[in-house]
């Protein structure tokens, strides 16, 4: 429901910490607070940036179907840091041997908890999500401290734009998307200091080089993304490409296994299972935007610390691919890449030119949905069967559809 930008710019005569700043904007009114879905508020004193489709792609972010899943694993920055400081107690005592046992004793311990804190924050899967459900118009937050999700609606949601200083060699300005699950209320509690260590940070972009100072927009565009994402329909131009790329990626550097394709290529987020995720709020704002609960949290990760636990239920755009396991013997099944791309680009066309209602239909149910727009089926197959001819003729290497 409110959406607010504020901190430090990329200038260094701005001092003090940037949520410190961000309250006194917020209180003085420097910067107005917006609604969650309020462009303007994003781009704030910027001149707004159009983007390329293809600015979308890369982003430290998993789209599967209806869901959009930000994560980060819980306490690796001060396990790490811990790991490093017992490095630092340990070698000494190996180049240094002392007289008492027990320095000897503890270098070895210390060794080992180090080795165990550094895979740790090295590997670990993530295991603190925030993720926009487009199905149920949603917002699923997770606990700190448990497998449970807070899951509030998207039009109660409160997220903040950080602006600070970096702390990244050769970068001088960064932006943070954060989030403070409820009770937390923007607009009744402000940026509170206890922000720093309950908020979920939903994203990260360094934005300024030391040198230069030359704003990169990456945040704008990110945050842009999110709000057409859970505001626009599935088949949204900037939205839908990203699930292109995406199912690109499952045939091309995945041969159409989505387990192996969750397991290897998007690790980092094995741990959630979008699909269990619950259908309706838990939390809600009344009319004077203080939170109600109104059940318990859902249990939907997997695992505890994120080192078990990989989950892989298959979205339902992917069914009657051959991304789907019961579509693995079929020959009529398509890829999951090439069905969006023309026999030119070395894919099917099943989807090409396909009116919206068919391919929201498909995004929503898979393949078999398009047997409910005659017209769409009819075309989707004489698609492939023209890329099935174009392809046993062709020489130039790229592999044929399978027949």
């Amino acid at each position: 429901m409110a959406f607010f930008r504020g901190g430090r710019r990329a200038d260094w005569k701005n001092g003090g910490i940037a949520l410190c700043r961000a309250q006194k904007q917020l209180r003085g009114g420097t910067w107005p607070v917006g609604d969650n879905d309020d462009k303007s508020i994003v781009w704030q004193d910027h001149p707004r940036k159009e983007y390329g489709d293809d600015d979308y792609v890369q982003s430290p972010m998993h789209l599967i179907g209806d869901y959009l899943i930000y994560g980060m694993p819980r306490l690796a920055v001060p396990i790490g840091f811990i790991s490093y400081l017992l490095l630092c107690w340990a070698i000494p005592n190996y180049i240094w041997q002392g007289e008492a046992a027990w320095m000897r004793q503890s270098a070895h311990i210390s060794v080992f908890l180090a080795v165990l804190g550094f895979y740790y924050g090295l590997f670990s899967r993530y295991n603190q999500f925030v993720i926009f459900d487009r199905r149920n118009q949603l917002v699923h937050i997770s606990h700190y401290f448990s497998r449970r999700f807070h899951s509030a609606s998207w039009k109660d949601f409160d997220y903040v734009v950080l602006d600070c200083h970096s702390s990244f060699f050769g970068r001088s300005h960064s932006a943070i998307i954060l989030t403070t699950p409820p009770p937390w209320s923007l607009r009744n509690h402000g940026l509170t200091l206890r922000m720093l260590y309950t908020s979920r940070m939903i994203d990260l972009s360094e934005e300024a080089d030391l040198l230069d100072q030359s704003p990169r927009y990456r945040t704008e565009k990110k945050v842009e993304f999110i709000i057409n994402f859970m505001t626009e329909k599935s088949t949204y131009a900037k939205t839908l490409n990203v699930t292109k790329e995406i199912d690109a990626q499952i045939t091309c550097h995945a041969k159409d296994d989505f387990r192996y394709y969750r397991r290897k290529i998007k690790g980092p987020y094995s741990l959630i299972d979008p699909e269990k995720l619950p259908a309706e709020p838990n939390w809600e704002k009344d009319e004077n935007e203080d939170w109600k609960k109104l059940r318990k949290s859902t249990i939907v990760r997997a695992g505890w610390f994120g080192l078990w636990g990989i989950t892989h239920t298959l979205p339902p755009y992917l069914r009657g691919t051959l991304a789907d396991p019961e579509h693995r013997d079929n020959p009529n099944a398509p890829k999951a890449g090439d069905r969006w791309h023309p026999k030119e680009r070395g894919g099917t066309g099943e989807l090409v030119g396909q009116p919206d209602e068919a391919i929201e239909a498909v995004l929503a149910e898979g393949m078999g949905a398009l047997e409910r727009f005659p017209e769409a089926a009819e075309r989707a197959r004489k698609a492939r069967e023209e890329a099935v001819m174009h392809h046993n003729r062709n020489q130039s290497g790229i592999n044929p559809p399978d027949a």
